[in-house]
């Protein structure tokens, strides 16, 4: 219903295209335009043409040449990018800076289940025109992983583009890493605006990932506050973004993401650890299932703005609800609250948890070596497995030990100094940093230098972006 209903609003409502080559490209596939209101309303027929054709599969790289799959089911886990740092040692937070940004960097360089890296906090040291060139330059320069940032304008994608061009070694190998790429997120109710759609055209010339769903749409703001209602919403908006896409760019792949939000009616604020966000991205995987696409879960996220029980429940029911119902991507780690900010012992922390989780998500193995059958009939009745060769053999990739949660008794603990999850991510904080930063470059000089030359340049070219721009 809820699938058949999102294709009766695209049919029958429309979608807003705020640029005129978009609404040319659908009224050229056979979408009804209204040029004045910029409104295509878009056949569900050919909805359904894009979605069997468009590919579902892609990897993106690193400079030095590291994957990160999307589409092949496993399960990704991503940096977020705040324009805050939260302190929580003062209980403070500030505006990002550059070093903050390298110093987040090599923090993921060195965090195991982080699989894509992002500068995690704007700098606030440049003007905000600039901020998302100097995140791209800083990200192609120290991230060992494939990573990303925020592109805010069509001026400062050109430059990104060129400096990704740099480091990639041009055009054509560019487009084979897909080393950088963007985000059209709808803005709801059923629109895209002219700038996004302008930055996803330039970045569709040169064969890089674009998308152009993940609304966020807001149950009784932005949306109806009935829970079908916001996804079948949402379910149109991202239909509208893939057609788009795919009549741009047949080669862009696509997927699904569920991003349905609670807009908390005592406040005006987005939540992010309501439970109803959560089953909206239980129904939502089931939805992508029957478009044939994979689906990324805008949960394991928390309303709380700090790492304390309920940081750690709300997070936790969203990662194991929705991992058991098929999503492989998850909401964006390391976020204080519903983006309060950007904190480094949350990201820690949530690095431990998605060690747990992806030990879940690889299941148990069933043969006769992990049986073990042999074994037991060695050891017999009331022996002890602790010193077989077996038990050594499959130590490791059987089970899984924390780094950071606690197993201690409690004489153990307390002699230790009977520190709690915050406090102990500290210490894992500084071993990291002391071991990663600072970081290495991972491009040599000459396409260092010219990196920094492009950034020149566009400090000179871009125009500052005012109140209403940011």
């Amino acid at each position: 219903m809820i699938k058949q209903a999102a294709l009766d609003v695209l049919e029958q409502v429309g979608f807003a295209f705020r640029h005129p080559r978009a609404l040319a490209v659908l009224e050229e596939h056979g979408a009804s335009v209204d040029h004045k209101t910029e409104v295509a309303k878009i056949p569900r027929e050919l909805v359904m043409e894009c979605l069997s054709k468009v590919p579902k599969e892609y990897a993106v790289s690193s400079p030095e040449g590291n994957e990160t799959r999307f589409g092949d089911g496993s399960l990704k886990a991503i940096m977020c990018l705040e324009r805050h740092l939260v302190d929580y040692s003062t209980m403070s937070r500030r505006p990002g800076t550059t070093e903050d940004c390298i110093r987040s960097i090599a923090l993921g360089n060195g965090l195991a289940n982080v699989g894509l890296v992002s500068p995690f906090v704007v700098p606030s040291d440049v003007p905000l025109s600039m901020a998302d060139v100097r995140g791209y330059k800083l990200v192609l320069t120290y991230s060992r992983k494939p990573a990303y940032a925020w592109i805010y304008t069509l001026g400062s994608s050109k430059y990104i583009i060129e400096m990704a061009k740099a480091v990639a070694g041009g055009e054509e190998e560019l487009r084979r890493s897909k080393m950088v790429g963007y985000g059209a997120e709808p803005t709801s109710p059923l629109q895209l605006s002219h700038h996004a759609l302008e930055i996803l055209l330039e970045m569709a010339q040169h064969g890089l990932p674009i998308s152009a769903s993940g609304s966020m749409t807001l149950l009784g703001g932005t949306s109806p506050i009935t829970l079908a209602a916001g996804l079948t919403l949402h379910t149109a908006e991202t239909l509208a973004g893939i057609v788009l896409v795919n009549l741009i760019d047949p080669e862009a792949p696509a997927g699904f993401s569920t991003s349905v939000h609670v807009l908390d009616q005592r406040t005006l604020l987005c939540s992010f650890g309501a439970p109803e966000n959560i089953l909206c991205s239980l129904a939502g995987i089931q939805v992508a299932r029957g478009l044939g696409l994979s689906c990324s879960a805008n949960v394991v996220l928390s309303d709380s703005n700090v790492p304390d029980f309920q940081c750690g429940f709300e997070k936790a029911m969203g990662v194991a609800l929705t991992i058991a119902a098929g999503a492989e991507g998850i909401g964006h780690q390391g976020i204080a609250g519903a983006d309060q900010g950007a904190s480094w012992n949350q990201l820690v922390i949530d690095d431990e948890w998605l060690g747990y989780a992806d030990r879940l998500f690889a299941g148990m193995q069933v043969d006769e070596q992990t049986i073990a059958l042999e074994v037991m009939q060695k050891v017999g009745i009331g022996g002890s497995f602790l010193k077989e060769s077996h038990t050594l053999r499959n130590l490791r990739k059987e089970t899984w030990y924390p780094r950071l949660f606690n197993r201690d008794g409690w004489g153990s603990w307390t002699r230790k100094g009977h520190h709690d999850v915050l406090q102990s991510s500290q210490r894992v904080l500084d071993r990291i940093l002391k071991e990663h930063y600072p970081p290495a470059k991972v491009i040599d000089r000459e396409v260092a230098n010219q990196l920094t030359r492009i950034e020149k340049q566009a400090a000179r070219n871009l125009p500052a972006l005012g109140p209403t721009a940011t």
